[in-house]
């Protein structure tokens, strides 16, 4: 099992687990299911190894056939579509 060290966001205990990643390239959104992970116990923040973003880039350069998902998406509208919600105080 890797040894990833503290935190560097805040100091927290980073263990390893299998996470699932969203990676953003060109325009596309990659979903990565069961990636091993270190993850901060306070935060939450991942971190890859080396050997693992490697993977996930060759993966996104290389790999044809990817399972593909419908993903609902909406325009949020920008500070403009608070004011119905919530007016500023």
């Amino acid at each position: 099992m890797k040894k990833y060290g503290d935190c560097s966001f805040c100091g927290g205990e980073v263990v390893q687990r299998n996470v699932e990643l969203d990676y953003r390239y060109k325009e596309k959104l990659y979903v990565f299911q069961n990636v091993p992970a270190g993850v901060c116990r306070q935060c939450g923040e991942k971190y890859l190894t080396a050997r693992v973003a490697k993977k996930i880039e060759n993966d996104i350069f290389t790999k044809q056939d990817w399972n593909e998902i419908r993903v609902p998406m909406m325009n949020f509208g920008g500070v403009e579509a608070l004011a119905d919600v919530c007016p500023p105080s």
